[in-house]
């Protein structure tokens, strides 16, 4: 799919011919732009955030969205990644999952990041048989605010419960067998951020006040992605209990959702969290 070579270059205001949408002219739509709600994109199959940016058909009665790092996405991740036991993967993009070893019982792919369903776009390793997300494949290796840091890793070597961790949803069990991020040391302790738990949060938020439409008006995504914040402070208040003073609290309370907000905007196709993870100089309100 090759749209875009140069992977530092602005995003293009419109693209023209896509491998995966030829016959209509896609268009850039941007957190500025009126209407930019929540969606599904028809490439990855994944919810899109209010805000982030995508690209929409607008020929008429055709109703098409892609994330933009689906809609951009090369055709080969450029380095891979090293998060996996045995070291760096070769991923290629392909338009639908390949079929699995057992079709016929129901089985599925799943994505090795967040352990959801893969239906749609999908980064495929064949030597292994891997599968991320294209979102997922752009998860920041390190997001750091403050002097923290958080370390992204493969699964298996975070604990089975993280900061987040509820055992609503699906598999809640499993959650530590996909990424996690982690800081060994905030504030004199280790604090684990499963990927899954982080994005089943995100869309709990982005859903609350929404319709389940194709395309809405509520929700939210990149810089602004609203980030349920109760069960982040909820365990904060348990190291409250341990005598831990209310400054370092509200401090270990902001850098957290901080990293909650990169990580969500990311997951939600939002390509300024990627720089802001990089950068780390924003910081939350409250």
């Amino acid at each position: 799919m090759k749209v875009k070579s140069d992977k530092d270059a602005p995003a293009p205001a419109e693209i023209r011919g896509h491998p995966f949408h030829p016959a209509h002219k896609l268009k850039l739509i941007t957190a500025d732009d009126a209407g930019a709600g929540r969606f599904v994109c028809d490439g990855c199959k994944e919810l899109g955030g209010a805000g982030c940016a995508r690209y929409e058909c607008e020929e008429a009665g055709c109703d098409f969205d892609l994330h933009a790092p689906c809609a951009l996405a090369p055709d080969v991740l450029p380095a891979g990644r090293a998060l996996f036991k045995g070291g760096a993967a070769s991923f290629v993009l392909l338009h639908e999952p390949p079929p699995t070893a057992a079709p016929d019982d129901g089985d599925v792919r799943v994505c090795d990041a967040c352990g959801d369903d893969v239906r749609g776009f999908v980064y495929h390793c064949f030597d292994r048989d891997l599968d991320l997300h294209p979102c997922c494949a752009h998860l920041p290796g390190r997001v750091a605010l403050g002097g923290a840091a958080f370390e992204l890793s493969s699964g298996g070597t975070a604990p089975r419960r993280c900061l987040l961790c509820t055992e609503e949803g699906s598999r809640p069990h499993l959650r530590r067998n996909y990424w996690t991020y982690s800081s060994d040391d905030l504030d004199g302790e280790a604090v684990h951020l499963h990927v899954a738990c982080v994005k089943r949060m995100a869309y709990e938020s982005s859903r609350a006040g929404s319709s389940s439409s194709h395309r809405t008006d509520g929700g939210g995504g990149g810089r602004n992605m609203p980030v349920i914040r109760a069960p982040v402070q909820a365990a904060v208040a348990l190291r409250k209990k341990n005598g831990r003073p209310r400054s370092k609290l509200k401090k270990l309370l902001k850098i957290v959702v901080f990293v909650l907000r990169v990580i969500a905007g990311v997951l939600f196709g939002d390509p300024t969290a990627m720089a802001v993870a990089v950068v780390g100089l924003v910081f939350p309100n409250g």
